[in-house]
């Protein structure tokens, strides 16, 4: 079992790696180090908050970087299990060969259309309706892409470690900063403040931070399930059209307009929110909101700026409202340019983008 384990797991990671060889540029400088530091200790078995000795992980990127060079112009390989060989992109067929090894397999296409693949452990699943939830444990391979929640079909997958690596990497980003806001407020709703490693035992931490990481993953599931319930506007041609602008602000800003209407509508992930009046959700959702999207969605800022002090939901639930039509907005008018032939990468950015 185990040897079948690690031969499909070692061929899930060279296709990550040739995802990364081919990719990593598009990352920012400091995007890129956060994500290698991320992918070592996935890869090393640490955990979030486990120190890091510079000299090794220097070695690792060193050794990561060669490894790049000598797959960027490979291309994916087929997943041989027990016999049969499957695409990379067949999730469902994967994953079915896999399901009786307790093991979660996903592959799809995240920012700039990059490929994107994972293989963990699964730890639990459960039905929210029409979609099945597949919780991923222990991840055993996967790229630079950490997406916490991932969409196919009618098929959620949520990453437990992988948004464990993110909240920790956002509570160490607060520690450094001096002045209160949405990331301290949504911390604070769970009992952890910037100096929770000294007011806290290690076993308190862990504990207060497990439950962090277990309401925001379910958050995240609730933007997929808001991004699936908007398929019927965002049809063939969004997908048709994002593939003709990758790479540049244009595509970013309609991946922005996307987030936008899926989390706004009436099954996303404000509305879970505002349903369950989940502040610390509410708090994260606010203080992560950047680009493009905060560009399109300044109205849930303005409202939870007054809603700390009066802790009113009537104003996030108006807010989202008036997100939810100036995305639809947005939708409609590039619908209108992509019938008229006129969805260009220059079109978008000059007629249509915030501050154009």
């Amino acid at each position: 079992m185990t040897d079948i384990i690690d031969s499909i797991a070692s061929q899930v990671k060279r296709n990550c790696n040739i995802s990364d060889a081919k990719y990593w540029g598009f990352y920012s400088p400091c995007g890129l180090l956060l994500r290698l530091r991320d992918l070592y200790r996935i890869e090393h078995g640490l955990n979030p908050w486990d120190s890091i000795r510079h000299d090794s992980i220097g070695r690792w990127i060193e050794e990561r970087e060669e490894l790049w060079s000598e797959l960027e112009d490979l291309d994916y390989s087929e997943i041989e299990i027990q016999g049969k060989r499957y695409s990379p992109f067949d999730v469902r067929g994967i994953g079915s060969a896999l399901i009786k090894h307790d093991l979660v397999y996903s592959a799809g296409y995240g920012d700039f259309l990059k490929p994107v693949f994972m293989l963990a452990e699964l730890s639990g699943t459960c039905d929210m309706g029409r979609y099945g939830i597949y919780i991923a444990g222990r991840e055993l391979a996967r790229d630079l892409s950490a997406s916490p929640a991932m969409i196919r079909g009618d098929t959620i997958i949520a990453r437990h470690q992988t948004m464990r690596l993110f909240l920790w990497g956002k509570f160490e980003e607060m520690k450094t900063r001096r002045c209160s806001g949405a990331l301290f407020h949504a911390f604070a709703e769970y009992g952890i403040s910037k100096d929770a490693e000294k007011e806290l035992s290690p076993e308190g931490l862990e504990e207060s931070f497990e439950r962090l990481v277990q309401e925001e993953l379910s958050a995240y599931i609730h933007h997929e399930i808001g991004e699936a319930s908007q398929r019927r506007i965002l049809g063939r041609w969004w997908r048709q059209l994002i593939t003709t602008i990758p790479y540049s602000r244009a595509e970013l800003f309609l991946r922005g307009m996307k987030d936008v209407l899926s989390d706004t509508c009436r099954n996303g992930m404000l509305s879970y929110i505002i349903a369950n009046k989940k502040t610390g959700s509410l708090s994260f959702y606010v203080a992560l909101l950047g680009g493009f999207r905060r560009d399109i969605f300044p109205d849930i800022v303005t409202a939870y700026e007054e809603f700390i002090t009066t802790r009113n939901w009537d104003l996030i639930e108006k807010a989202r409202i008036q997100g939810h039509k100036k995305a639809g907005d947005y939708v409609r008018e590039l619908k209108d340019m992509f019938d008229k032939g006129r969805a260009s990468q220059e079109a978008i950015e000059q007629e249509l983008m915030p501050g154009k």
